[in-house]
């Protein structure tokens, strides 16, 4: 049988010790240890039902910790676990922005429906705890992230670091869910102070195609640009109460910002009204002028905001704009457009898939130690690569893993494989096979696949995920 839901029957000392993913004992948890003054906005960004909206005692509450944490990469190109107090020292302060935590239910790219949020306004280096109320009405099953406004821009833009839980929380009502832990991870080479991130600050800058051929130029390490100005007025024509705005550069795929300028918005009738003067850079081409306004008070331009873009006339999406060498004052913007839905594509989750099998072997029941107490099959994608003799209790500390006993691997000649990775970040990719069954993998003479580029481990996951990965185990001699 598979195990990843079933994890005790391999790992039944964490059973017992309790240490299966690091989680404190919520059972005790109290509001008061939910960071002072963060946002907590539930069903679509309203107000949170504690204030009276609606009878939400039936709610199921998700309630869990958030941590980030910090990395290096060696001279391999490896990464390396970094302290915060390596980082900070130990009184140090957290040195990003704000923690974007949602429920949702994934639909296409870009299509997520947000069913509620939680923000952590000021992040702790020891982690914080988050809280989300679900409507069971309004979903049978979410999907839980976090994402980091590593730049502290105000912004979740589409390249922040994220954090995931791999699987799908069912939804019930009066029940609450303490098991839901989400870690960032961060890379302090690049956010660190004086990382080579910040050479852009200020916003990306995009591609671009200075001699209007149609072919963007070649890289000349030149991260400055000529700017030029796009402008107009943001047009709110829903009841408009508070919040203020971003105006925002987006590349053609919904990447970004590049580029922002901020706003806020005047009252006007049922909406509201304001101008915008934004800096971009010349010949760019194709991009998207959007808008968001802070609807849900949490203090970022998130998701679960009202979004909205170019109008070419009430109504009418008019993006993308040309970008060129010249000034445009006549870029309009309304908000919302369509359905008020995220203009930046922040795609929380990507699936690898693939098989596993056994290249010397003509079914998995040839790898079997001759002394085994019963062999077992684990493909895992982990944060960091592995050590040598690894002990299968640690891959709960994986972003996603499964596994499979030797009844089941015994006659098969491999095995299907589907792993939930965060988008955009790296993961290391393997198959471990416990050819003893002493719970330890990685070991000298124990076959194991790499499912990175060229046998190594190391898999970039970018924002569409990859399918028909064969990770071909195999004992690597030294």
């Amino acid at each position: 049988m598979r195990l990843k839901a079933l994890i005790g029957v391999f790992i039944g000392v964490l059973a017992c010790s309790g240490a299966a993913k690091n989680v404190d004992d919520d059972s005790t948890v109290s509001d008061e240890e939910i960071s002072a003054g963060d946002a907590d906005a539930d069903a679509d960004g309203g107000a949170d039902a504690d204030g009276g909206v609606e009878d939400d005692a039936h709610w199921m509450v998700i309630r869990s910790r958030i941590q980030v944490e910090l990395y290096t990469t060696d001279e391999d190109g490896a990464r390396q676990f970094l302290s915060w107090d390596d980082a900070v020292g130990p009184t140090g302060e957290f040195p990003f922005g704000s923690i974007f935590v949602a429920a949702y239910t994934p639909g296409g790219e870009g299509t997520e429906h947000y069913i509620a949020q939680h923000t952590v306004t000021r992040p702790r280096t020891t982690g914080d705890y988050y809280r989300l109320k679900v409507n069971p009405a309004e979903a049978n099953a979410v999907n839980v992230f976090a994402t980091l406004d590593v730049r502290g821009d105000g912004i979740v833009g589409s390249e922040e670091p994220s954090g995931i839980h791999p699987d799908p929380i069912q939804v019930e009502a009066y029940l609450e869910n303490n098991e839901t832990d989400l870690l960032i991870l961060v890379d302090w080479d690049r956010w660190g102070p004086g990382g080579w991130g910040w050479q852009d600050v200020g916003g990306y800058v995009p591609p671009r195609d200075t001699d209007g051929d149609g072919d963007i130029d070649e890289d000349d390490g030149d991260w400055g640009c000529d700017l030029v100005s796009v402008a107009g007025e943001v047009r709110i024509t829903v009841p408009y109460e508070g919040g203020n705005g971003k105006v925002m550069l987006l590349d053609k795929d919904g990447g970004g910002p590049y580029q922002m300028d901020e706003f806020t918005p005047v009252p006007s009738g049922s909406g509201g009204i304001a101008e915008y003067n934004m800096g971009v850079c010349a010949w760019a081409g194709e991009m998207q002028i959007v808008a968001a306004y802070d609807s849900n008070g949490n203090g970022l331009i998130d998701p679960d905001d009202l979004w909205g873009g170019y109008a070419s006339e009430p109504g009418v999406d008019g993006n993308p704009v040309e970008i060129q060498d010249y000034r445009q004052s006549d870029i309009n913007v309304e908000i919302p457009i369509g359905d008020g839905g995220p203009a930046v594509s922040v795609v929380p989750f990507v699936h690898l898939k693939g098989i596993a099998y056994s290249e010397s072997t003509a079914t998995f029941a040839g790898l079997e130690a001759a002394d085994s107490e019963g062999m077992a099959l684990y493909v895992a994608a982990l944060r960091y690569p592995p050590t040598p003799d690894l002990n299968v209790e640690d891959l709960v500390d994986a972003y996603d893993f499964e596994a499979w006993d030797s009844i089941t691997l015994g006659g098969l000649e491999s095995v299907e494989w589907d792993l939930v990775v965060p988008a955009n970040t790296i993961v290391y990719l393997l198959a471990f096979l416990d050819a003893d069954g002493d719970g330890l993998v990685n070991e000298a003479q124990e076959p194991v696949a790499s499912g990175g580029v060229g046998g190594a481990s190391a898999l970039s996951t970018g924002e569409e995920g990859h399918e028909g990965i064969g990770l071909g185990l195999t004992v690597v001699e030294e």
